[in-house]
C-alpha cells in the first residue's frame, strides 16, 4: 500500500539543506509528541507515521536492489536511496500531488497544432506585406524615372541648324492613304451655291431689321412701355431668368396641342357634369386630407378630362376609380414622397383593390400616350402674379377662383393660361377697388398673351361662380380656404360686393 502525502515547503528545504552538505547520516530535529502531519489521507497520528516507515522502507529496500541489478552504471544509488529515504521517514512524498481535473488532458499534437498553424499564417502575411512593399517601391520608382525623363525632355535645348535639317531632309511616314487632288471637289454646286446665297441674303436682311429696331432680333424684344419682370433675377439660378421666355413659350405651345374640348362629356353615356364635379370636390378632400400640394389636384383634373375625353361609355362604378388612379398618378409625378397606393384603396372604402388601381393607371397612361405634359393653371398663375407685382393676399384669392374653376364643368374647355390670366385679373380688381381696364396694365398683356377683351366673359363667369359658391353642394373648395395659411379668402367681405354683383349681372350679356 503506498501513500502519497502532500509537501510542507519549509520542512522539504530543511531537509535539503543536510542532505546537500553530505549530512545523511545526521538525525532531523525530532518532532514534538502530539505533532500531526497532514497527508492525503487526512492528520495521521505518531503512531500511524511509524506503520508507515515500515511499509515503506521495506518497499524502497526491493525496489533499489532491482534498480542495482538492472543498472550497473549506476554508482550513487546508495545515495540516491538515502535520499529517498530520508523523504518517506519524515513522512513526505518524492511528488506532489495532482489534483484531477474534470477536464481531458490534451495531447502533444493537440496543444501545438493550433500554434504551430498561427505562426504559419503570420509569416505567410509578413511575406506578402514586404513583397508588396516592394512591389509599391518599385512602381514610385518608375514613376519617378519618368517624370524626370519627361522633364529633362522639357528642358532640352532646340535643335541645332544642322539637326533641323537633317530632320527636314527626312520623309514623313503616311500611315493612312490620302485621295488625290483631282478627286476633290473645287466647283460647288448649284445646290450649295443657292444656299450660300439664302444664308447670305438672309444675315443682310437681319443686319438691315437691327438698323431699324435698334436691337438684336435674336433676344426677346421689350416694347419701352413693358416691364422687364425677370432683369433681377440674373443672379439667382432657380428662377432660370435666361430662357424662362421660352419656357413659357413653349407651355403656351402645350396647352394648343392637348386641348380639353368644350362639353367633352357628350360621347359618355352615363357619366355628366355634375357626376364630374363630384368626382373632382371628393378629391378635393383627399388632396387634404393626404396633405398634397396643389399641382397634384391640378394635374388630377387635367388627366380625368383627358381620359374622359378619349375613352367613351365610362360606367358610374368606374368613376371614383378613374379619379382615384388619376390622383395616384399625379402624386407620384408631383410629390416627393406619393401616398402608397394601399392609401387611395383605404379613402374609396375598399371598393376597389390595388390591382384595380394598377389596371386602371396602365390604362389611363396608355391612352394619355405617357404624355403628362399638359401644364396647369398654377404654372401661369405665379407667372402673372410676378408680373403683376401681387401680393400673397392676391395670389391666394386668384388661387381660389381657379380651384372653382376646376370643379365647375361649363369651364373646363378653357386653357390654363385663360383660367389664369381671368383668376388673377379679377383678384386685382376686388382688393384693389380699380376698373378692370386699369388693373390689366400692358405688362400683364404682354406676357399672359391675351387682351382685356379676350378674358372678359370668363371673368364674368367666374364672378358668378363665387356668388353661388354658397348655395352649391360643392363646397369643399370654399372650406379649403377657410384655412388662416390661404389667408381665409373664401370669406373674403370683397366677394360680396357690389362689384363682384356688377360683373355677375353683365355675364348675361355673353
Amino acid at each position: 500500500m503506498e501513500i502519497q502525502v502532500r509537501r510542507h515547503r519549509p520542512i522539504q528545504d530543511s531537509e535539503n539543506l543536510y542532505v546537500i552538505k553530505g549530512k545523511g547520516n545526521v538525525n532531523l530535529p525530532t518532532k514534538r509528541q502530539g505533532l500531526t502531519v497532514r497527508g492525503a489521507l487526512g492528520d495521521l497520528t505518531n503512531a500511524n507515521a511509524l506503520a508507515q516507515r515500515e511499509v515503506v522502507g521495506k518497499v524502497a529496500v526491493a525496489a533499489a536492489e532491482y534498480e542495482k541489478k538492472t543498472s550497473q552504471s549506476r554508482s550513487v544509488v546508495r545515495s540516491n536511496y538515502s535520499h529517498v529515504q530520508s523523504k518517506i521517514d519524515t513522512g513526505l512524498a518524492s511528488k506532489p500531488t495532482i489534483q484531477p481535473t474534470s477536464r481531458p488532458p490534451l495531447r502533444r499534437e493537440e496543444s501545438t497544432a493550433g500554434l504551430a498553424a498561427r505562426a504559419v499564417a503570420r509569416t505567410r502575411a509578413a511575406l506578402k506585406e514586404s513583397q508588396n512593399k516592394q512591389s509599391e517601391l518599385k512602381e514610385t520608382v518608375n514613376i519617378c524615372i519618368q517624370a524626370k525623363k519627361c522633364q529633362d525632355t522639357k528642358k532640352s535645348k532646340l535643335p541645332t541648324v544642322k539637326e533641323h535639317k537633317e530632320t527636314k531632309s527626312q520623309k514623313p511616314v503616311v500611315k493612312d492613304p490620302v485621295e488625290s487632288l483631282g478627286k476633290l471637289k473645287l466647283v460647288e454646286t448649284k445646290s450649295e451655291q443657292n444656299t450660300v446665297i439664302n444664308q447670305s441674303e438672309f444675315t443682310n436682311k437681319q443686319a438691315t431689321v437691327q438698323e431699324s429696331l435698334g436691337h438684336d432680333i435674336s433676344e426677346p424684344y421689350l416694347p419701352d412701355d413693358i416691364e422687364d419682370i425677370d432683369a433681377r433675377d440674373n443672379n439667382s439660378p432657380l428662377l432660370m431668368s435666361i430662357y424662362i421666355k421660352e419656357i413659357y413659350k413653349y407651355l403656351t405651345e402645350l396647352e394648343e396641342k392637348y386641348p380639353i374640348e368644350e362639353d367633352h362629356l357628350r360621347k359618355q353615356t352615363v357619366i355628366t357634369g355634375k357626376m364630374r364635379a363630384t368626382l373632382i370636390d371628393w378629391l378635393v378632400e383627399v388632396q387634404r386630407q393626404f396633405s398634397l400640394v396643389l399641382e397634384t389636384f391640378h394635374l388630377t383634373v387635367g388627366i380625368i378630362d383627358r381620359y374622359l375625353q378619349v375613352v367613351p361609355n365610362v360606367q358610374r362604378n368606374q368613376l371614383q376609380l378613374v379619379g382615384v388612379t388619376a390622383m395616384f398618378i399625379a402624386s407620384k409625378y408631383e410629390e416627393i414622397y406619393a401616398p402608397d397606393v394601399g392609401d387611395f384603396v383605404y379613402v374609396t372604402d375598399n371598393a376597389y383593390t390595388k390591382s384595380d388601381v394598377f389596371h386602371c393607371e396602365r390604362d389611363i397612361m396608355s391612352k394619355l400616350g405617357f404624355c403628362l405634359a399638359r401644364p396647369i393653371p398654377l404654372s401661369f398663375l405665379r407667372r402673372f402674379v410676378k408680373a403683376a407685382h401681387g401680393t400673397s393676399k392676391n395670389h391666394h384669392l386668384a388661387k381660389y377662383f381657379v380651384d372653382l374653376c376646376l370643379v365647375e364643368y361649363s369651364m373646363a374647355h378653357y386653357r390654363p393660361s385663360e383660367l389664369a390670366a381671368a383668376a388673377i385679373c379679377l383678384s386685382l380688381h376686388l382688393l384693389s377697388n380699380k376698373r378692370l381696364e386699369d388693373v390689366w396694365t400692358p405688362t400683364l398683356f404682354y406676357y399672359s398673351g391675351y387682351s382685356l377683351e379676350h378674358i372678359d366673359p370668363i371673368i364674368r363667369k367666374l364672378a358668378k361662380i363665387v356668388i353661388n359658391v354658397e348655395n352649391s353642394k360643392y363646397k369643399a373648395v370654399y372650406n379649403k380656404y377657410q384655412d388662416v395659411t390661404l389667408a381665409k379668402v373664401s370669406s373674403l367681405p370683397q366677394l360680396k360686393g357690389e362689384s363682384i354683383y356688377e360683373l355677375a349681372k353683365i355675364s348675361s350679356n355673353y
